[in-house]
Parts: C-alpha cells; structure tokens; sequence
C-alpha cells in the first residue's frame, strides 16, 4: 500500500463552522471526557493554535482518533480561526489513516462542496481517490472484491482522473496517474472474469461481446489477449469461423509472445511460482499509457 504524506502544515484559510453532534454527547459527536495532548496536559482551555497544534502531533504519532477529536473541537470552538479549514482537511486525512474510508470520503465531499477554491483542494481530491480505492478491498462478503463489485475503483479512477485533468502541477498527479493504470487493468480484468463465466456456461454471444469491451475499453492493459482468445473461441462456437479466423490473426499479430508464452502466463497470473520473466505482451508497454 502506498503511504501517503500528509499536508500538515500551517496554511491561512479562514474556516465556518464545523458538523455539531447528533449523539447528545457534545456538539462534535465526541465523549466528554478532558481534552488533553500527547503528554498529558489538558486542553480545555487551549486556543485554537494549540489544540490544532496537539492534533497534528497525534496525526504524526499515527494516532488518528485522537487528533479527529481535537480537530472537530477546533471547528467547533474557533470556526472562523485559520485553524478551522486545516483541521477540517486533516480530518479526511485522519480517517483515512484510521481505515475509515466510508467517512473519509464523505469529509472530503463535504470539504470539496464548502471550499471548492482552498488551494490544497487538490490533496483532498487525492484522499478521496485513495480512500475510495481501499474502500474496493473492505466488505463483509469475503474472497476478492474485484470479483464482487468494481463501483469503488471507477469511483477512485474519476477522482483521480479529476485530480489529473484539473490540477497539472500538483504533487499527488504521478502518483494518480500510477494508480489510474492499475485500476485500469483491475477493472479489464473484471470484465475477464465475467466473459470467462460466460464461456464456461456455454454464454457465448455474452462472452463475446464482454471480451469485445475489453478490447474497446482496455488497450494496452494485459488482459487483452485474453479477451482476444474468448472472442475466438465465442465466434468459433457460435458457427463464425471467417470471425474466428480474424481474431486469431490480430491475436498473433499484436501478441506473439503470450502465444508463445501462454501456459507461463497463466502459471503467474494463479500465483505460482515463476519459472521465467515473461516478456512483454505488447509493442505498447502498460506504463507508457497515459492515464491523463
């Protein structure tokens, strides 16, 4: 997983007023219990400079929970202080630094609706990608998530795309474009996985037509030819053989080396040991693709 580097710095943005509670514990949602920072010392009487200083220490100290409660009394209390607007995108960083991607992703929504023109918008564009991209890996049903539903990842490639088109000399763009390319290949490799299920139930006007969207959708990915050899073994059993011919021919025309390399091919992509590096399975190398 890649680590992110949080924006912990000092900016001045003036802020409004933070969420209040609806639990009837206190107006942030928070316990009652003292306020106080990473060595001990209470902060209920602290100003807005120092209880946002104490969460950005727990933040530092990957203490997520900690600094979420001292950032929303910072909203709370001191709404217009320029502390305001930094505790509030620290907030989305903390969740997702906590695993609470559903709520980190609902704060940068909320961030992006009231400050649209904060000049680091785009680090909360980014968080959001993130955050939607590991919220593909969670759930309660088990097994891989690719297979379940894929509406997290084309959410996380939108912020990313959105991250990339709209803020060029950010510091988060090389790392969006890297991950809009494995998102990209996960979700052809969906679409694999749902035209192989319908070879096998005989399905193959499905399974043709779901490997032709790959081929529409993914070039360059390396689920192509794969895509390219259900297309053929579909038109083939579907009594076209002048198709079936054609797709063969593009297949070793543009992918010699996964004919060659084929049982290889599928040896690692089940997990077993490589017996040697396969090359590439295209002209066109997967990193050159721009993602922009």
């Amino acid at each position: 997983m890649r680590k992110i580097v949080l924006a912990l710095c000092i900016f001045t943005v003036l802020g409004i007023a933070g969420c209040g509670g609806d639990k009837g514990i206190n107006e942030t949602g928070y316990s009652n219990e003292p306020l106080i920072d990473r060595e001990g010392n209470k902060l209920d009487s602290a100003d807005a400079e120092r209880m946002y200083r104490a969460g950005r220490d727990f933040m530092v100290d990957e203490q997520p929970a900690k600094a979420l409660r001292l950032y929303a009394e910072v909203q709370a209390r001191f709404p217009f202080s320029p502390y305001a607007a930094q505790s509030e995108m620290e907030s989305v960083a903390a969740h997702y630094q906590a695993g609470e991607y559903d709520a980190a992703v609902s704060s940068a929504d909320r961030f992006i609706k009231q400050r649209p023109r904060n000049p680091h918008i785009d680090y909360i564009y980014y968080l959001r990608g993130l955050s939607n991209y590991h919220r593909n890996q969670t759930g309660i049903l088990g097994g891989d998530a690719d297979k379940r539903d894929t509406g997290y990842l084309e959410q996380a490639f939108t912020d990313f795309g959105l991250l990339v088109k709209n803020f060029p000399n950010s510091v988060y763009r090389k790392d969006a474009q890297l991950h809009m390319v494995e998102i990209r290949n996960r979700l052809a490799q969906f679409d694999i996985y749902v035209a192989e299920y319908y070879l096998r139930r005989h399905a193959y006007v499905a399974a043709s037509r779901r490997a032709e969207l790959v081929v529409a959708r993914y070039q360059g990915s390396d689920s192509v030819p794969r895509a390219l050899e259900i297309m053929e073994e579909s038109y083939a059993r579907l009594g076209l053989p002048d198709l079936a011919k054609d797709t063969r021919a593009i297949l070793q025309a543009s992918y010699p080396n996964y004919i060659l390399n084929r049982d290889e091919f599928y040896r690692q992509r089940a997990g077993e040991t490589p017996r040697y590096e396969l090359p590439n399975l295209s002209e066109d190398s997967t990193a050159s693709q721009s993602a922009g």
